[in-house]
């Protein structure tokens, strides 16, 4: 996460300090790029890091695993992540609850939360 999704996640663990009872960062999902010729096979492990998709947060409670997506004033592009990871997060773990795309932001903005209803999107407000 950038520093301005840090505060946001920060301010939610404030707010609801009890919500869930697992966290995870920065969960690995997709594949990696392969790596260029040429490059260090001890890049491996690196290599894999910056190219493959991250989560910046996978949370769980009783019920479900939420797959969330940590932004500023979120937008279209927040949302299709959200999604594109939930489904990642689904193929690579197969969870044994369902896994509900959310994205947590300072500020909802109407369009974005129109559109979070129609993608079946959960937006979250700090």
């Amino acid at each position: 996460m950038r520093p301005a999704d840090v505060v946001i996640w920060q301010r939610f663990l404030m707010k609801y300090p009890d919500r869930f009872l697992r966290v995870w960062y920065d969960v690995h999902v997709g594949r990696e790029e392969e790596m260029p010729d040429g490059v260090h096979p001890l890049a491996h492990a690196s290599w894999c890091d910056l190219t493959s998709w991250k989560i910046d947060v996978v949370a769980e409670d009783k019920q479900f695993f939420y797959v969330i997506e940590v932004k500023p004033f979120a937008n279209a592009k927040a949302l299709g992540q959200a999604q594109s990871y939930a489904g990642l997060f689904v193929a690579k773990f197969r969870p044994d609850k369902p896994v509900i795309p959310v994205v947590l932001t300072d500020r909802i903005i109407p369009t974005a939360q129109e559109c979070a209803d129609y993608c079946g999107v959960k937006m979250w407000e700090v």
